[in-house]
């Protein structure tokens, strides 16, 4: 699977605006380094914010699942 379709399920999976802990995004079937890669990719561009280990989607970061594809 493509990076990209990983960046695309954590971050549909964050857009209900709520914390999210980590372990809970562990169990999409995203492999671990993947899943590093992408959190710190995501935290990077400021489209999410990460507090200990909990996540949560930002502004920034809705409008980005609202692109075109």
């Amino acid at each position: 699977m493509s990076i990209m379709k990983y960046l695309d399920r954590v971050m549909e999976n964050l857009q209900d605006l709520k914390w999210h802990d980590i372990e809970e995004i562990k169990q999409m079937n995203v492999p671990v380094n993947k899943l590093t890669e992408v959190l710190h990719f995501l935290e990077e561009q400021g489209l999410i914010i990460r507090e200990d280990e909990k996540l949560m989607i930002t502004p920034k970061g809705l409008k980005f699942l609202d692109l075109p594809r």
